[in-house]
C-alpha cells in the first residue's frame, strides 16, 4: 500500500496537526516574552508568580482532575493510567486499571480510555467538555477580576491556557472546542465508538503486553478499528494491520495514533524482509509528511521518525530517538517496539552486544511481539555479513 500526498488531499485535522508544534511553541514564546516585559513594567512578582503557577496548572492538571471526575459519566472505562518518564518506580493495578509511575515527571497524566455503552453518548461528550472549558474559563476569569496578588495570577495564566488547550485539542473528539462549536450541527462528522467491557479488558491487557489473551478478549468484545489494528501489528499481520488503521483514520481517528500504527507496520514490513529499508523510506516518509509527523525535531516522542532515520541511513539519530522512547512509561507494548528499534538500529551500526541486550528487554516488556522475531534474525544474519566485509 503505497500513501501519497494528493492535491487538495489535506483534510483540517491533518493541517492542524502538522501547524500543531510550531503554534504551541510561537504561543508559548510569545506568552514568555509577555511576561517579561509585564514584570519590566512594574507587575508585582506575587501576580508574576501566579501566572507560571496557573500557566502549569491549567496546561494538563486541570483537565486530568476534570477527567477523572467526569469519565464515567460519559461511559468511559480506563485503559491504563501513568505519569513520569524514565526508570520505573512502579507498576500494579487499581482498580483493574494498569498504573505506571516514572522516575521523571511530566506536565500530566496519561489516561487513554473508550466509551462503553450508554446513553446518548454525543449528548454526554458534549456536557463534558463544555463544563470542562467553562470551569477553566470561569475560574480564570474570576480569579483574574476578583482578586489581587498571587490568585489574580493564577487567574491570568488559567485563561492564557484555555487558549492553549483549545490549540492541543481543536480536532480531538472528546473535551475539545470542536466538540462544543462543530459536532452539535455536524451529527455525522464524528462516529462515537462504543466498546464493551470484554473490548476494554483487552485494550488494557494489549497494552500490558499480552497480546495472545488481549485476541481472545477481543473476540468477545466490541471494539474500535484500532484495537484490531494494534493486536494485528503485535501478530505480525502487518497489511491487516495498515489496512484498520487507514479505515479508522478515514472515519475520523486520531492522527497520531493511527500514524503510529501505520508507520509500525510499515517498518515491520521491512524488518521482516518483505519490502526494502529504501522503499519502507520512499513510502512511509511521505505518509508521515502528509499529517506533519515526520520531522524528529518537532515530534521526538514518535518512533516511527526512528526507524524512518535508519532507513535513511541514519542510525545514529534512530539510536537517540529509540533509546529515549524505550524508557517512556506508556506502556509495555509500546516499549517493546521501541526496544526493537533500538535493537535494528544498534545493530546498523555494528553494536550486536547492545542489540542483544535491547532485544531481551523487548521480550521482557512484550514476550509475544512478533517484531521480536524478525529484529533477532537481522542481529544472527550480522555476523555472517561482518565476515564476508572483512
Amino acid at each position: 500500500m503505497v500513501f501519497t500526498r494528493r492535491p487538495g488531499s489535506d483534510t483540517l485535522p491533518s493541517v492542524i496537526q502538522r501547524l500543531r508544534a510550531p503554534l504551541l511553541r510561537l504561543f508559548r514564546t510569545a506568552g514568555a516574552l509577555a511576561l517579561l516585559v509585564a514584570i519590566l513594567k512594574g507587575l508585582p512578582a506575587p501576580t508574576a508568580a501566579g501566572c507560571v503557577i496557573g500557566f502549569l496548572i491549567g496546561q494538563e492538571p486541570l483537565a486530568d482532575l476534570w477527567f477523572l471526575l467526569t469519565h464515567r459519566l460519559c461511559g468511559g472505562r480506563l485503559y491504563c493510567a501513568s505519569f513520569g518518564r524514565g526508570r520505573k518506580l512502579w507498576n500494579g493495578s487499581i482498580a483493574g486499571v494498569p498504573v505506571e509511575l516514572g522516575l521523571r515527571p511530566t506536565s500530566g497524566f496519561l489516561f487513554p480510555w473508550g466509551l462503553r455503552p450508554v446513553r446518548a453518548p454525543r449528548l454526554r461528550l458534549w456536557l463534558a467538555a463544555v463544563a470542562l472549558f467553562g470551569l477553566h474559563a470561569g475560574l480564570g476569569t474570576w480569579l483574574a477580576t476578583s482578586c489581587t496578588g498571587l490568585p489574580r495570577g493564577i487567574g491570568f495564566g488559567l485563561l492564557v491556557t484555555v487558549v492553549l488547550h483549545a490549540v492541543v485539542t481543536v480536532s480531538a473528539p472528546v473535551n475539545s472546542l470542536w466538540t462544543v462549536f462543530v459536532m452539535p450541527f455536524r451529527p455525522g462528522s464524528t462516529k462515537v465508538d462504543l466498546w464493551s467491557s470484554s473490548a476494554v479488558e483487552a485494550e488494557r491487557l494489549l497494552i500490558r503486553g499480552r497480546v495472545s489473551e488481549a485476541h481472545r478478549a477481543m473476540d468477545q468484545g466490541q471494539p474500535a478499528r484500532l484495537l484490531p489494528a494494534a493486536i494485528a501489528l503485535g501478530e505480525g499481520r502487518y497489511e491487516e494491520a495498515q489496512q484498520l488503521a487507514l479505515e479508522d483514520l478515514e472515519h475520523g481517528g486520531t492522527p497520531a495514533t493511527v500514524c503510529y500504527l501505520i508507520g509500525m507496520s510499515f517498518i515491520g514490513h521491512t524488518d521482516s524482509g518483505e519490502i526494502s529499508p529504501e522503499l519502507a523510506a520512499a513510502r512511509l516518509e511521505p505518509f508521515l509528511a502528509r499529517w506533519g509527523i515526520d520531522h524528529r525535531s518537532l515530534f521526538p516522542d514518535f518512533l516511527p521518525t526512528a526507524d524512518l532515520a535508519r532507513f535513511q541511513n541514519d542510525p545514529h539519530t534512530a539510536i537517540r530517538v529509540a533509546r529515549r522512547l524505550s524508557t517512556a512509561v506508556d506502556s509495555p507494548f509500546r516499549r517493546a517496539q521501541a526496544h526493537c528499534s533500538l535493537a535494528a538500529a544498534l545493530i546498523a551500526v555494528g553494536r550486536t552486544d547492545e542489540a542483544r541486550k535491547a532485544l531481551a528487554r523487548a521480550r521482557k516488556e512484550c514476550p509475544e511481539l512478533a517484531r521480536i522475531a524478525d529484529v533477532a534474525r537481522m542481529l544472527e544474519r550480522e555476523p555472517a555479513q561482518a565476515g564476508q566485509e572483512l
